[in-house]
């Protein structure tokens, strides 16, 4: 038995920020940003931030509600929100989508930083081949501009908070169901090492920091970060490839985290794969944490470009650090 895509949905808040915008913002008290240096370092140009009213959940909802009423609320056998954000620490977040999209299957929250929405589809996939579930939701929403400090204390190390100016917010939804084709995900492996998790953090709200207000902000050593990413990414996608008898050729569309435009020339060289196989939406959207790869997948699905029987590769990259490879015929 063999779990396929078989619905996927994307939400982006109205609220259109620029990088002037952001420029403003940083340099009230001293010149940090010079002007236009965030498209020159990540080739980004806006972003969308959520009304101070959405929460994580809303932008869920708003992403899951299409697929909902297309398949309707009683086929769905569970729901999985997975998100690098939450509503709260208590209880999962999922409980609060479930009561907004009117379904009354079990859930539960997955949360594994960037790779959170792919390691729901790892989850939902399990579930569907095991037959415990036949539909699995699978949603996410990020609301990432609550962790961006932008008053800066002097003489701050702002390259620590540099790549958090690149997030944007977002949702997404999928629904997983039994497949009744070729298609479906024909590969997965995931892959972490703890050793790293340091580099890039979110320190507040759990057990280590628990009142400590300036400890809410997003902190990151990025160049470090993705040295890491790439070596203990080397080889995965030619195992992969192996493992599958799929051709490098073969391969019709490559998803990964969007985090700079840059990282799509690095990401496509280690992982040897044309670069124009890479669906990039990082220009507009910025960094949208495990919304990323949803939403390229969306988007390239609305455009008429995402199309059943294309083979895919999705490259989940995250904090922690982890990655995953994931083959799959649409």
């Amino acid at each position: 038995m063999r779990a396929a895509i078989t619905h996927i949905n994307s939400y982006l808040p109205n609220r259109i920020i620029s990088n002037d915008e952001i420029e403003h913002w940083v340099n009230k008290s001293e010149t940090w940003l010079p002007p236009g240096c965030m498209e020159r370092l990540f080739g980004i140009r806006e972003r969308r931030y959520a009304d101070e009213n959405q929460q994580t959940s809303d932008l869920a909802m708003l992403a899951a509600t299409p697929i909902v009423e297309q398949v309707g609320a009683y086929t769905i056998d569970c729901l999985i929100f997975a998100a690098a954000c939450s509503d709260l620490l208590e209880p999962a977040t999922a409980n609060i989508v479930q009561q907004k999209l009117g379904l009354h299957c079990p859930v539960f929250d997955v949360k594994n930083a960037c790779n959170s929405f792919v390691n729901g589809i790892q989850v939902a996939s399990s579930f569907i081949q095991s037959g415990i579930y036949k539909n699995v939701l699978v949603v996410n929403g990020e609301i990432l501009h609550h962790s961006i400090r932008f008053n800066l204390e002097p003489h701050e190390d702002i390259s620590r908070r540099l790549a958090s100016y690149t997030f944007g917010d977002g949702g997404a939804a999928a629904l997983l169901s039994t497949s009744t084709d070729v298609s479906g995900l024909y590969y997965q492996k995931f892959k972490s090492n703890g050793e790293h998790w340091k580099l890039c953090t979110i320190m507040g709200g759990g057990s280590l920091f628990p009142h400590d207000p300036n400890k809410y902000y997003f902190e990151g050593f990025t160049s470090e970060l993705k040295t890491q990413l790439i070596e203990e990414s080397n080889g995965m996608v030619a195992e992969a490839l192996l493992k599958t008898g799929w051709k490098s050729d073969e391969i019709t569309h490559v998803f990964t985290h969007q985090v700079s435009m840059n990282t799509f020339d690095v990401v496509a060289q280690h992982a040897g794969m044309c670069k124009t196989k890479f669906r990039s939406i990082f220009q507009s959207t910025g960094n949208t944490a495990a919304a990323s790869i949803p939403l390229a997948m969306h988007q390239t699905f609305e455009q008429g470009k995402l199309k059943r029987g294309d083979k895919i590769l999705i490259i989940g990259l995250a904090a922690g650090v982890s990655i995953s490879i994931q083959l799959i015929i649409w």
